[in-house]
Parts: structure tokens; sequence; C-alpha cells
């Protein structure tokens, strides 16, 4: 097997991951301590489970590491020729974890119950905003899901505190991958039209960077505003597939 922290130095993570004893990714962003305070169900033990956008597999491994029995990680590739090669860094990870999760390359809108089955939870982290069509991505979820979604996102404080009823924004901040920006009750909305019902939801987060980020890839807006909490702001939503 090698020697972990030999093994996946000079690579480019997107997550911080704990692999062994003092050895972690050196990730872009730091999930691990918002792990506790997502809606979990009471238990995932034996459960069959999908990580949505799954990158490196933060939380495909945090659900296995909480029971579940089968786990599958997808996920597209957005920069074509980046290495590592889609998939690369997870199947590292998962060996050095002795993880039975599994990568494969499907976009959320092809999801189906022929080609993957249904899930007992679909986990959703930091994936709608990036999407052109969030609703849709939802409601292909549901198609295979059989329990619960999550459905963690960064939210809009301003526009949280400011609109009680449902708000999303399109591309509101230039230069940025996303597509839409949602308040707190526009991301429980988009779950409603698409089918789910709410019915857990974490306090409002926010989210870290890792001991991979560069400071100088990140405006100099942005971090100032990260810094004052007005933005990273996340809210993590559990809803039935009832």
């Amino acid at each position: 097997m090698g020697d972990p922290a030999s093994r996946i130095a000079g690579r480019t993570w997107w997550h911080t991951i704990d692999l062994a004893p003092a050895v972690a990714t050196s990730g872009s962003w730091d999930l691990r301590p918002m792990a506790k305070y997502m809606p979990w169900p009471d238990s995932l033990k034996g459960a069959r489970c999908l990580d949505v956008g799954t990158m490196d597999g933060f939380w495909a491994f945090e659900m296995e590491r909480r029971g579940a029995a089968e786990v599958i990680g997808i996920d597209v590739s957005m920069q074509p020729g980046r290495q590592p090669e889609p998939g690369d860094n997870f199947r590292l990870a998962a060996e050095l974890l002795g993880s039975r999760a599994t990568w494969q390359e499907v976009n959320v809108y092809d999801l189906s119950p022929t080609k993957l089955g249904q899930f007992d939870l679909v986990f959703v982290g930091y994936v709608l905003n990036l999407l052109q069509d969030p609703v849709g991505a939802l409601e292909a979820i549901r198609n295979v899901c059989r329990g619960a979604v999550i459905v963690l996102d960064e939210i809009s404080l301003a526009m949280t505190v400011i609109h009680r009823q449902p708000v999303a924004k399109l591309a509101p901040r230039p230069g940025y991958l996303e597509w839409w920006v949602f308040n707190a009750a526009g991301l429980r909305r988009a779950l409603t039209i698409s089918g789910f019902k709410p019915e857990a939801e974490s306090r409002l987060l926010k989210f870290q960077p890792g001991p991979g980020a560069k400071r100088s890839e990140v405006p100099i807006t942005y971090r100032l505003r990260h810094a004052a909490g007005l933005a990273g702001v996340s809210l993590a939503v559990r809803a039935s597939c009832a």
C-alpha cells in the first residue's frame, strides 16, 4: 500500500479528508467541522447511499463511517484534462481508508432507477448552486430516492434576513461558476416543488478553507465578506421522498 502521506502528496485535493493518524489530504475546503451538524437520519446502519457531486468523496466516506452498507459517489469532470483525472482522488482515498465506497461518472440529470437503483439517503453537497437547472436535478434525484435527501448549499444570508418568501438570484456574483444563489426559504421551496417534504435542517453553518486553499485564487472581496460572516453561510436541509 505504501506510506499514505507520500501517496497523497503532490495531488490537488478539493476536500480535507483524514486518512490515517496525523495524515490528511491538503484540500481546498475543510468540511470536517460541519459533519456533526448535518440533519442525519437516526441511523444509516445498512443503508444504501448516494453522494451527488462527490469530488474527492468526503461525504461518501462520512456516510460509510456512519454505518452505510453501500455508498456510491457520482461526479463529472468540470475541467477536462485536470489532474488528477476524475475519480482518481476518490479511489485513492477509498483505498487508504479501506473503504468499499465506489465512484462512477454519472451526470445528476441522468440519474434513474435503471442506471443505479434506488437509495435510502442521497447527499447533495454544494451542487445546486452550480447547476443551470437545480430543480430538474432534484427531480432526477427524486426518481432514485426511496428514503431521504440532504441538500447542503451556500445561501445568501442577506436574502434570508430580508425575505421570508422563497428567493433565488441568477448568477449574482460575476466571475463565479455558480448559476443560482438561494435564500433559506428558496432552498426549501426548491425541494418541495421537486417532490420532497422538508423534515429537518441544520443551523446556519460556515464552510472553512482547508490547508490547500490558495488565498491568491480567492477574490479579496469574497475573503472580506467571508471574514465578516456575509459569505460562505450554508444550510443543510433533510427532506423525505414520501
